[in-house]
């Protein structure tokens, strides 16, 4: 498989998750965070919000580790060509 072929690679926690948990989309504010803040929209319509400490638009891929740190999501490599809108915020 390439690069081009992928979504994202997803580090997870669990392989079971837990598929009824909804991952928080927001910061707490005044909490300090590591790297810079990023919204990420998938193709698919998947929203990723998190931080990441080397988005470059021209890149192939980028990591972001989500703002959630509850979620079965430890970190995850996002492949840009899967995506629709990147912000950072």
């Amino acid at each position: 498989m390439r690069i081009n072929e992928l979504k994202a690679v997803f580090f997870v926690k669990d392989f079971g998750g837990n598929p009824d948990y909804e991952d928080r989309k927001d910061f707490e504010a005044g909490k300090p965070v590591v790297g810079r803040k990023i919204r990420v929209l998938f193709k698919d319509g998947e929203v990723i919000v998190g931080t990441t400490m080397g988005y470059q638009p021209d890149r192939p891929g980028f990591f972001v580790v989500p703002v959630d740190a509850r979620s079965n999501i430890e970190r995850c490599f996002v492949v840009t060509r899967a995506t629709s809108d990147v912000k950072l915020m």
